[in-house]
């Protein structure tokens, strides 16, 4: 996203000075002959808030949601959002929204004084408001955001509480291997002859004394990881790289497409109902979907658009998504209902993304119970193995 001031030429060849946020030179030029006027000249303007943290979902949704009720009742920008400051509780969104009034009150637009915010709120957002600014629709615009946003937190909820039981299963696990391992087994063993142990036996106390012996290393090393591998991973290859085995990966890839299929047909659906571009609105989904994979493979479905080919013969061409998205995208095309086929196939792919999310919940649990059934069994036998040698060399 990038802030212009710009010079245009309007019908009656008036000159004409603004503001505006795009993500191009182009993007400029097409959003400003929107309104029936001509780009003279541009200069890109220097964001003094390129940073800041993301504001949580939840947060965007009901700030969306509650401006968007306001303004339908007819309250001016500046007083809705005055009355929002007045009632949104101490913390984040409230300075946010502090900020914001005051640059509204000196005459900046809302989408603006949104871009300033660093990056407080998402893209979608930004691109969004601007357009429901120049349609002139910004409470309606604001309100099919704030579902979208409440949406893909449902959807990002169901995630986590789907992972949280393996996530679980796996702590536990960790845990009784190391009780067992480091506690139990030793003292089992504690009596009897080290060198007539069998082979099991033997391995898992030199990994009992390892883990004894190097418990603090073990600990530092572990909050190395911790900290290491999110920068690892946000390595722009190594990042491509794992992003394209959870599309590609046999049964787990498919379940993630699905799930990838939903974020970018309902995002697609809101920016296009929004009266975004679809070529725009798609450019601004290869920053959503949330995969550097399936971003670039889009970014060769948009060049293919931009030269002519039909979207669903563009999308149908990088196959990371699910051949029916595709389908009901020809069939929009067909029919001239773009906009309302994709708002029943984001529908749609939702309920199936849910779905998804269970299905690879599925494959995981079992997975992991296995693993530590397994690891358990081992242990059991390093301590029943000698124990019966012992049993054996007494009744010999």
């Amino acid at each position: 996203m990038q802030k212009y001031n710009y010079q245009a030429l309007s019908p009656d060849g008036k000159t004409i000075r603004g503001t505006m946020i795009a993500n191009s030179d182009e993007e400029l030029r097409q959003l400003v002959a929107k309104a029936g006027n001509t780009v003279i000249k541009f200069t890109k303007v220097a964001s003094a808030s390129k940073g800041g943290k993301a504001m949580p979902l939840k947060l965007v949704g009901n700030f969306c949601s509650q401006l968007g009720a306001i303004l339908k009742a007819g309250l001016p920008l500046a007083s809705a959002l005055d009355m929002l400051y007045a009632k949104t509780e101490k913390g984040p969104l409230k300075t946010s929204i502090g900020k914001i009034y005051e640059m509204v009150q000196k005459g900046n637009s809302l989408s603006d004084a949104l871009s300033e915010q660093g990056r407080a709120y998402p893209p979608l957002m930004l691109n969004m408001v601007k357009a429901g600014e120049m349609s002139g629709d910004l409470d309606n615009t604001l309100n099919k955001l704030a579902d979208h946003f409440m949406k893909e937190q449902k959807t990002k909820n169901a995630v986590k509480a789907a992972l949280r039981y393996p996530k679980m299963l796996a702590i536990i696990t960790i845990g009784v291997v190391i009780l067992m391992v480091a506690v139990v087994l030793p003292k089992m063993t504690s009596t009897m002859d080290k060198n007539k142990l069998p082979g099991l036996t033997k391995a898992l106390l030199g990994l009992s004394d390892f883990l004894i012996d190097n418990f603090l290393f073990l600990i530092i090393g572990v909050v190395f990881l911790i900290i290491v591998i999110p920068m690892i991973k946000n390595i722009e290859k190594v990042r491509y790289t794992l992003d394209k085995l959870k599309v590609t990966m046999p049964k787990v890839g498919k379940l993630m497409r699905m799930i990838y299929t939903a974020r970018f047909a309902r995002s697609l659906a809101t920016l296009y109902e929004g009266g975004i571009q679809v070529v725009d609105a798609m450019q601004m989904c290869t920053a959503i979907v949330g995969n550097a994979y399936v971003s670039d493979k889009m970014e060769d479905a948009i060049y293919r658009v931009k030269k002519g080919e039909s979207i669903s013969k563009a999308m149908s061409s990088i196959k990371v998504f699910d051949p029916m998205l595709t389908s009901m995208i020809f069939v929009g095309e067909e029919s001239g209902v773009l906009g309302d086929v994709l708002i029943r196939v984001a529908d749609y792919f939702e309920e199936e993304s849910d779905n998804a999310t269970k299905a690879l919940t599925g494959l995981l649990e079992p997975l992991m119970l296995i693993f530590m059934a397994g690891i358990i069994v081992l242990i059991i036998l390093s301590i029943l193995l000698p124990m019966f040698s012992s049993y054996e060399n007494i009744g010999g």
